[in-house]
């Protein structure tokens, strides 16, 4: 029983993790990569942002924002249904 109310407890806090700290947290490593993907002159003259961070940066965002889309279309998924016709998730 108490293993049981253990486990539960915890698929609480990873989905608050996830969903609630979890994205905005997300978002701002997305910031704190973007930040130190600055511009760096090349032999050229030309700036180019560092790559690794740039990539990480992206990915983060990209999570942050299929997470928002996501929410909403499951927030919206009946009256998708009802008006458009549309079954989101089906």
């Amino acid at each position: 029983m108490i293993a049981e109310m253990a486990r539960s407890a915890l698929a609480v806090l990873l989905a608050g993790l996830c969903f609630g700290a979890g994205l905005p947290a997300l978002f701002t490593v997305g910031i704190a990569l973007w930040s130190r993907a600055t511009p760096q002159p090349g032999p050229d003259g030309t700036a180019r942002r560092g790559g690794a961070a740039l990539v990480g940066a992206v990915l983060c965002f990209a999570i942050v924002l299929a997470a928002v889309v996501i929410g909403v279309l499951w927030i919206t998924r009946k009256s998708l249904d009802h008006y458009l016709g549309i079954s989101v998730f089906g």
